[in-house]
């Protein structure tokens, strides 16, 4: 429920209670060697239990994030042949980390009884590497790949004339095909590491993973987070981000000692690592690949920051890995429309807590002011696991303890306190704000885990058709459903879900993603008149962004789709595309 605040300059919203049920929040407090700090972890987190749906996924999640936008023959082929490469890929990044990590992450495991799983930490380097790799290959398959593979994190950081008091707050939410098993078992880590000149620090996880380095904040006032990123530089033999980010949060005092840290080793995989800083009251991106480190600052005069998912530094640009204008404008939209709230913020005398947690709630499409919608590029997903807002002047952090999309809230104040041992759970009663999540939004999480977690079609459609049911106007999801409805051979109501989704789509991309399929399911139904039409009105667009859409319009008035090419569509339900 959102009420309004009186103030002397205007309305500001602010998220009153809701009835939304939160989770309870898991605080630990570890001290000593790496290897201490590992095991007293896993003993905490297997004396509180819930950590065995996490354990049981990680050697499943190659193929959650790989495998959904292939053919079946190519499916079985990668499956087959990608097993012994992973396990190599895997175990090249595990020979080079550091001992002391590798050692941590061994008592962890151990502790947890489950010493196997020591070799997946970095598997999200992996994944990505693949990616990058898979971008070199002039293969139609890889690149669906790759698309399936949508990344999707957002970071706002506000100070100064951006923050409703000047001090520094770093908002993001963490998104990852893990529904249902990350977001049930929130923790928040205190650690007090015993090695001379490190910083005690703490990061945000979930029950059954020690990952130090992808949301991460030190007794200096640093908050790191990690965003991945697509490029085709890239080394199975360099540092992972969990132990980067590691790095920083234990060493870097300032923002100039977390870029020298950066720049120490090469690194392995493609991220972006947005850096801020208390003290300075200042943040900066770390932009990463295996062929070096650049740092994007600031717009001059600005006191904010945003970070989603696309490289912004112009060297960087080169050899990007962009499967698709969809998968760029996910990622682009979303900084847009983070920057459209804090400048808005801004303007009514700077973002307060409960701004940032709106803004990672939000699901306005900036190319359509007023217009929510559900899928595609917006900063809240159906894989919003976590969400997170802190406060390093105030020594604290806000936990969403909600679940998918956890941006949702509600929300649980943790104190920053590092007294070594121990662990405490906070029952969630005590949580504030809170946002109720639309039927249509349920409905789609739950066609989104389907997709990711079984690639279960059918399944899929049928929970997409609820949502669609529960929010009939929503052309996002008339895209992705139109898109898995030719995928199952049912060309005549996808063409009904493209029909509906133009007739209230105005954002000019995503009516351009619509014409194009629509215009194939007509052409699939043998309706030639009418797919002749749409692509007409699509040819007549000047939007940038649909250069492949138009090129791709020409060619099917050469070759026009028949309903058995039709099955080979697939709808890319995170990404909110279709191909």
């Amino acid at each position: 429920m959102i009420v309004t605040e009186a103030t002397s300059r205007s309305p500001r919203p602010v998220l009153a209670s809701s009835p939304r049920p939160g989770v309870p929040l898991l605080v630990l407090d570890v001290g000593g060697s790496e290897r201490d700090i590992g095991r007293a972890h896993g003993e905490l987190v297997r004396g509180h239990g819930g950590a065995d749906a996490l354990l049981g996924f990680y050697p499943e999640l190659p193929q959650h994030l790989l495998l959904g936008g292939l053919e079946r023959g190519t499916e079985r082929v990668v499956r087959r042949l990608g097993r012994p490469l992973l396990a190599e890929a895997l175990r090249r990044m595990e020979r080079a980390r550091p001992e002391p990590f590798r050692a941590r992450t061994r008592a962890f495991f151990e502790a947890l009884g489950r010493p196997e799983q020591a070799r997946f930490l970095t598997v999200m380097d992996v994944f990505q590497n693949v990616v990058g790799l898979a971008g070199r290959l002039p293969i139609g398959g890889f690149g669906r790949m790759a698309r399936s593979a949508t990344p999707m994190c957002s970071t706002s950081v506000v100070w100064g004339a951006a923050s409703a008091d000047g001090t520094l707050r770093h908002a993001r939410n963490f998104d990852f095909p893990g529904i249902g098993v990350w977001d049930p078992t929130p923790v928040v880590v205190f650690v007090s590491p015993d090695e001379p000149g490190t910083l005690r620090h703490g990061f945000v996880t979930t029950r059954g993973a020690d990952v130090p380095g992808v949301t991460v904040f030190n007794e200096a006032g640093l908050v790191l987070t990690a965003h991945t990123r697509f490029h085709r530089e890239v080394t199975f033999d360099g540092a992972a981000v969990v132990d980067l980010g590691h790095e920083i949060a234990r060493r870097a005092r300032s923002l100039a000692d977390a870029i020298r840290i950066a720049r120490e080793r090469r690194v392995a995989s493609t991220w972006g690592l947005c850096v801020s800083s208390a003290s300075e009251r200042r943040a900066v991106v770390l932009e990463l690949h295996a062929g070096g480190v650049e740092v994007v600052e600031p717009r001059r005069g600005e006191a904010l920051l945003t970070c989603a998912n696309r490289y912004r530094h112009p060297r960087m640009q080169v050899g990007e890995v962009a499967a698709s204008p969809a998968w760029g404008e996910h990622s682009d939209a979303r900084e847009r429309r983070m920057r459209e709230l804090l400048e808005a913020a801004r303007a009514r005398g700077g973002a307060t807590v409960e701004d940032l947690w709106a803004l990672l709630d939000d699901h306005v499409d900036p190319d359509a002011p007023g217009v929510p919608r559900t899928a595609g590029g917006v900063v809240r997903s159906a894989s919003t696991v976590q969400s997170v807002v802190v406060e390093p002047e105030a020594g604290a952090i806000w936990v969403s303890v909600g679940r998918v999309p956890a941006s949702a809230g509600p929300w649980q104040r943790i104190e920053w306190r590092w007294e070594g041992a121990g662990a405490r759970t906070v029952a969630p009663e005590g949580a504030r704000g809170g946002r109720p999540v639309e039927p249509a939004m349920e409905a789609f999480v739950e066609a989104v885990r389907i997709d990711v977690g079984t690639h279960d079609k059918p399944a899929t459609a049928a929970a997409l058709e609820r949502a669609v049911g529960l929010s009939p106007a929503d052309a996002s999801l008339r895209l992705l459903a139109g898109g898995l409805s030719m995928r199952l051979g049912r060309v005549r109501e996808a063409g009904a879900h493209f029909d509906a989704g133009l007739d209230s789509e105005r954002a000019p991309f995503r009516r351009g993603q619509l014409l194009l399929w629509a215009s194939r399911a007509a052409d699939a139904s043998g309706d030639a008149p009418r797919a002749a039409a749409l692509r007409a009105e699509l040819a007549a667009t000047s939007d940038p962004r649909l250069w492949l859409a138009r090129a791709d319009a020409e060619k099917d008035a050469g070759r026009p789709w028949t309903s058995r090419r039709a099955r080979r569509a697939h709808a890319f339900m995170l990404q909110g595309d279709v191909a």
